[in-house]
């Protein structure tokens, strides 16, 4: 019957699509269209992390020749061995965790979601259900720093850290068009130093692509930079003997680590506790304490400045509250979208209005966001929940409404 039933709704979308013009939609439609397909396709993850599970435990793949349960479950779905066996390893986990696999199975998580909270949940099983509850209000990239959080406070993780050092590896190929393609696996400190030196040389060549006019994506940009680094550091120094950096040596760039005092202090971190440098992820406190004498470290003690009470009448930005501010706010702040490039910081309540710059009444938004609030009365508000972001009355029954602004 299960077989039946499955074939039945397979047949109706294969005919829906087939009729589908996505053309003649309007906007609306094609939003709601979205979300139904989006609550389809959870659905079907869980029933296919629900039946690999069960491919895996009755050797069906043995008897069909295959040379793994992963490598069947691959076939099966047209995908790579690597995903396929990251699916059988949040389906087995989530026979331990009911509160996730329930919400899998009502198609209330993405295969993606329910990954990140079965390998936060396997080593603080506690946790689970806070963050299938999290997972409904908070895009995927949120959703994952909460649970490297979580994960940290549930293992050793210098344990974990020494294990990351020693699977390093830095791996080059070229693809057909002859292009030349880098893959990387470093620790979170090694990481983080990299992204900011290539960062900051990215930010050099933008300010000088802005003067000349190019339009060059800053994506080719921080491969240009990647390259002048790598030039820089392969010229002989001219001068061994001086001392001194040489004037062409790679940019020292800020690596922040935000960590709280008591973990400092103690030397691990308990939960409700952070140790990390942020938009990366957890560090050991060890590592955190080794990386304090590197002039190119700040770290932010969370039992510092209390900037949530510090407010400032003009409209300047204290930098105690926008460090915070940045810490507090990774990512744009308008549920769902995620972005983390170029943010903007706003007044929430306009400053022209009486609106301090306390922590409290600032946020980031991505330039998009921004320039809706700004100009297209469109509002956000902080509650109990997090933030919420509302459309003016015009635009809640139509998506179009925006299109072709900015």
């Amino acid at each position: 019957m299960t077989l039946q039933t499955l074939k039945r709704v397979a047949d109706d979308l294969r005919s829906l699509l087939a009729d589908l013009d996505p053309d003649r939609l309007s906007g609306t439609d094609a939003a709601r269209l979205l979300d139904g397909f989006a609550e389809i396709e959870k659905l079907a993850s869980g029933g296919k992390l629900l039946a690999a599970r069960r491919v895996e435990s009755s050797n069906v793949w043995r008897r069909n020749g295959h040379r793994s349960a992963a490598a069947h479950v691959a076939e099966a779905t047209g995908t790579a061995l690597g995903p396929a066996i990251n699916s059988l390893n949040t389906a087995r986990q989530l026979q331990s965790l009911p509160t996730a696999e329930e919400a899998v199975r009502s198609g209330r998580l993405s295969e993606a979601q329910a990954r990140e909270i079965a390998e936060a949940a396997r080593l603080r099983p506690e946790a689970e259900g806070e963050l299938v509850e999290a997972a409904s209000r908070q895009p995927l990239s949120v959703l994952k720093v909460r649970c490297r959080r979580i994960k940290a406070t549930g293992r050793d993780q210098l344990q974990a850290y020494v294990a990351v050092h020693r699977a390093r590896y830095l791996r080059n190929w070229t693809e057909s068009d002859g292009g030349v393609r880098f893959d990387a696996k470093l620790t979170p400190d090694e990481g983080a130093r990299l992204i900011a030196v290539v960062r900051a040389e990215t930010d050099r060549l933008a300010a000088t692509a802005r003067r000349t006019g190019s339009d060059e994506p800053r994506r080719a940009l921080s491969a240009d930079a990647l390259v002048r680094l790598a030039d820089r550091g392969s010229r002989p120094d001219p001068h061994p003997d001086r001392e001194g950096p040489r004037s062409d040596e790679a940019p020292s760039a800020m690596v922040h680590v935000r960590v709280d005092h008591a973990a400092l202090i103690r030397g691990s971190v308990e939960v409700g506790e952070v140790c990390e440098i942020p938009g990366v992820g957890p560090i050991p406190v060890e590592v955190a304490r080794r990386l304090a004498v590197d002039s190119i470290l700040s770290v932010l003690l969370t039992e510092g400045v209390d900037v949530a009470t510090v407010a400032h009448a003009g409209r300047t930005i204290p930098a105690s509250i926008k460090r915070a501010l940045c810490e507090r706010d990774p990512i744009c702040v308008v549920p769902g979208c995620g972005e983390r490039e170029g943010l903007e910081i706003d007044h929430v309540k306009p400053f022209a209005q009486g609106g301090l710059a306390s922590l409290a009444n600032l946020a980031r938004l991505c330039h998009w966001h921004h320039y809706l609030k700004t100009h297209h009365r469109c509002t956000l508000e902080h509650t109990d929940d997090g933030w919420r972001w509302t459309l003016p009355d015009g635009a809640r029954s139509s998506p179009d409404a925006f299109a072709g602004s900015g």
